[in-house]
Parts: structure tokens; sequence; C-alpha cells
């Protein structure tokens, strides 16, 4: 019997990672078809100049925004394995409706791709600046990568590159200020009290949040959407 719940636990946890690690990126540079069919439904659901938008990767995919909130006005617009470019591309049928907020969080999944911390800082500039352009009465939160921990012995091309996210939200604190734009730091509230690591109570696999530790994230969020 042990072995038989060994042997399934391996599976689904196999099947879990195949999905939580699907690159974006195929060899031909196209997207991963989970992109596409995340961001067909998104062309088909209208935003509205009230809604607050939560946009990113995997970390805001899993989130139940609105019942964290309990506001029906937030919409999760978070795609598993998108990388700062994916959420450029998108970014039409999500200012078309001039939502009243947007809280971004993108950058992780290109640094498991190798892309440097100021690359990454590049590719976020340009989305504010579409934003900005397109959409000129939305405001903007541009929020902090979170922290990772590879203690767990996963996601190593991300959670082994801490001191890229430390570079990237140092780019991020300084484009917001050049900006006039509103810089969050949900890094600090997830990191260990005496190092840089994600705390090992808020995930189980050095990446992605467990419950308490999208509770936290709202906690540190809250003030920004009254």
């Amino acid at each position: 019997m042990k072995n038989r719940f060994t042997f399934v636990r391996a599976v689904l946890l196999s099947a879990s990672l195949m999905l939580l690690s699907v690159n974006i990126l195929s060899a031909q540079g196209k997207y991963h078809p989970l992109y596409h069919q995340r961001a067909s439904l998104f062309e088909e659901l209208p935003i509205k100049n009230s809604d607050i938008v939560f946009l990113g990767n995997s970390i805001t995919h899993f989130g139940e925004w609105h019942e964290l909130f309990d506001n029906k006005n937030i919409k999760n617009r978070g795609i598993s394995g998108d990388i700062a470019q994916g959420v450029y591309d998108r970014l039409e049928p999500i200012l078309s409706g001039k939502p009243a907020k947007i809280f971004l969080m993108i950058g992780i999944n290109d640094v498991s791709h190798d892309v440097s911390a100021d690359s990454i800082v590049r590719a976020i500039t340009k989305i504010a600046d579409k934003i900005a352009m397109d959409s000129p009465c939305t405001k903007l939160h541009i929020q902090s990568v979170l922290p990772v921990n590879p203690s767990f012995g996963l996601f190593l091309k991300a959670t082994t590159r801490g001191e890229e996210v430390l570079k990237i939200n140092a780019g991020l604190q300084e484009l917001c200020t050049k900006r006039g734009l509103t810089y969050i730091d949900a890094y600090s509230a997830l990191k260990e009290e005496t190092g840089e690591f994600l705390k090992p109570e808020y995930t189980n696999d050095g990446l992605h949040l467990l419950g308490k530790g999208y509770i936290k994230w709202a906690e540190v969020l809250k003030g920004y959407l009254d």
C-alpha cells in the first residue's frame, strides 16, 4: 500500500510540475497553447472602467483575487508560464476597457529563461508605457517579483537566481520613481526575516504560493485596493 501511495504521489507531482512549469515559448519562439487558450478567453470577456485587473503569470493565475478581497470588480488576467513580452502582447483587450487599476507582477519566468534583470526591467517599462498611452486614466501598480527558495529542489532555473530577483526589484523601484508609478514591495513581506528566501510556510515548491502566502500577499495589497 505504501509503495502504491508513493507511486501515485510521484505521478501526481510529475503532472503538477508539467502544468506549473509550462514553458510559454516553444522551440520556434511561439507561445505555448495554454497562453493562447487563456488569452483567447480573455478576449471574449470585456473589461469595464470600474474593474481592477490582476495581471501576471502563474502566481497571479492561481490567486482567487475576487474572493480574497470580496470584490466582484477584480478580474484575474494571469496566465501560467507567462513572460513580460507575453503580457505586452495581450494588453489590448485589457486596455480597451480602460480599467480603473492594474496590478502587475511579471518577470520570474523570464529569469528562468536566462533573461538579464536589465532586459526584464526594460520589458516591463514597455508594458508601463503602453498602459500609459492606451489607457492613461488607469492606475498602474507594479509589484515586486516575489522571493524564491531553492531548498525544495524544484524550478531551480528560477529559484537559484534570487540575486537576479533583487536586481529586478531595484530596477522596478527606480522605474516607478521616474515615472510616478506605484511600486508595491510584496517581496519583503514574504521573505524570511533573516534572509532572502521565500518563507517555507508560504510555499511547497519554492516558487508558487500556498494559501497562507496568498493571504499574506493580500494583506500587502489591501491598502492599494481601497
